[in-house]
């Protein structure tokens, strides 16, 4: 969307899964708002996605906590999304 070009997923609404994909590339994050990550990722990347609340052991603490698994069909926008994201770097 940033370039000024519409995909045909972006048109069809079809880019934001409710599953992850066995062949997705997936990452897992603590305290991050999805509606802030959902925007970033619309805005900037060109993929299908998905985002999934799941749960991850916090080291420091040993609890288990809320967190988010997100899962890219194209690999090259994980790594897109770790770099880029500002909201990421504020954790």
């Amino acid at each position: 969307m940033n370039r000024g070009e519409l995909t045909p997923l972006g048109i069809l609404g079809m880019r934001r899964l409710t599953f992850i994909p066995e062949h997705f590339s997936k990452i897992t994050i603590k305290n991050l708002d999805i509606k802030i990550l959902n925007q970033w990722i619309n805005y900037n990347l060109n993929s299908r996605y998905a985002i999934k609340k799941t749960y991850a052991l916090d080291s420091s603490t040993n609890y288990t906590v809320q967190a988010l698994e997100i899962g890219m069909e194209d690999p090259s926008e994980i790594a897109m999304l770790i770099l880029g994201c500002p909201q990421l770097h504020k954790i």
